[in-house]
């Protein structure tokens, strides 16, 4: 004879199955969340890094630069679009420190600065040359 509390039991009351659902529920909205905030992540490391390089690029040039008293009228002033990387605008500007007579000092700091729309703030590097 079988007592009415140890009923064989074959499958899953309503509240099991509403308790499960409402917790897979809520793992699947992290995830997402995360997966969202990820890929955002990426893309921005992937601008920040393309950025990046057209600064260093751009620092090589001016400082395989021949002339040291050319710097300012080669380099100087801005590109509003860079071939091969659209959206993205570059700007050097130069900065001569000393270089008159009664100084004892001449060099020319350069800082080139890279901006594009999806990128949450510009990407700058400065680079000191002295005169040669």
């Amino acid at each position: 004879m079988t007592s009415g509390c140890t009923m064989n039991r074959k499958g899953m009351t309503l509240v099991e199955v509403l308790v499960a659902l409402t917790i897979l529920s809520v793992v699947m909205l992290g995830l997402g969340t995360f997966t969202t905030n990820f890929a955002r992540t990426v893309s921005e490391a992937g601008i920040k890094s393309t950025a990046s390089d057209l600064v260093a690029d751009r620092l090589e040039v001016v400082k395989s630069g021949s002339r040291y008293d050319l710097i300012e009228s080669n380099f100087q002033g801005s590109e509003s679009s860079i071939p091969g990387h659209g959206g993205f605008a570059r700007r050097t500007m130069v900065l001569h420190v000393g270089g008159n007579p009664a100084d004892s000092v001449d060099y020319k700091v350069v800082t080139v600065e890279v901006t594009a729309p999806r990128l949450s703030k510009p990407v700058r590097k400065s680079t000191v040359i002295s005169s040669f």
